[in-house]
């Protein structure tokens, strides 16, 4: 088979298999410039309130019911403490030299290990700015869903009636809330997961099915480019040569 009709025949054929991927990462890059990216994170929905660390004279005489407490602990299990306020009072958070949690202590010296759904739920309704009302709450252990894979464990799920549909995650052992989902987050994650054809983790670039799908796509082009010179380029002698 000649060189022009081979190229021509692996670019049917490869253009055939890759087109449905390539509408795929044309209708994803459409959709990623459309939607507001804050919008997608939720932040324009939410207050974002952060924490605020407590200091001075108040710092001192909350003091004596920590120590207490903390003579329970061993010493190398501590690497800092700090007192803290995320929006439900002050407490302490005890961590470990690595900056990974040991214990949320009230300011009366009680180990919590969980806030409550009440707290959780006060929690999300209070960052989320349109007024609207809790339709469920949520105490997640394992198995998390795709919208909060790889966020920390156990965490509150409240899902907030609005029609954007928001669900906001809160870590359940210190009341950070470390996520927020809505209808945005879930359309842009949807084509982010065709982008890099990681249906599963999603955010895995350097899997087989994408380096597969990404050689077919960049011979689609090279031999559409090829069949185009090979079409032009006789015609511009001519014209060439009839013009002088």
């Amino acid at each position: 088979m000649k060189p022009r009709k081979t190229t021509y025949f692996a670019h049917r054929w490869i253009g055939l298999v890759i087109s449905i991927q390539l509408l795929a990462w044309s209708v994803g890059g459409f959709i990623f410039s459309v939607l507001d990216i804050d919008s997608v994170r939720g932040s324009t929905d939410s207050r974002m309130q952060s924490m605020r660390p407590i200091g001075g004279d108040t710092l001192e005489s909350l003091s004596l019911p920590l120590q207490q407490t903390l003579s329970g602990f061993e010493s190398d299990e501590i690497g800092s403490v700090s007192l803290l306020d995320r929006g439900l009072g002050a407490y302490w958070e005890v961590s470990n030299t690595d900056g990974d949690l040991v214990a949320r202590i009230d300011i009366d010296g009680t180990i919590t290990e969980l806030i409550s759904p009440q707290n959780a739920e006060l929690l999300a309704l209070t960052d989320f700015v349109p007024d609207a009302g809790a339709k469920s709450v949520r105490l997640i252990e394992s198995d998390p869903p795709s919208e909060y894979r790889g966020g920390p464990l156990p965490a509150y799920r409240v899902d907030i009636d609005h029609a954007k549909q928001p669900h906001v995650y809160i870590d359940a052992t210190t009341g950070r809330i470390v996520a927020r989902r809505n209808r945005s987050w879930r359309v842009f994650d949807f084509f982010w997961m065709l982008h890099t054809m990681d249906y599963k983790g999603r955010d895995n670039f350097n899997h087989p099915l994408l380096i597969v799908a990404s050689t077919l796509a960049i011979a689609t082009s090279g031999t559409g480019i090829a069949l185009w010179g090979w079409r032009s380029v006789p015609k511009l002698r001519r014209r060439f040569k009839g013009g002088r």
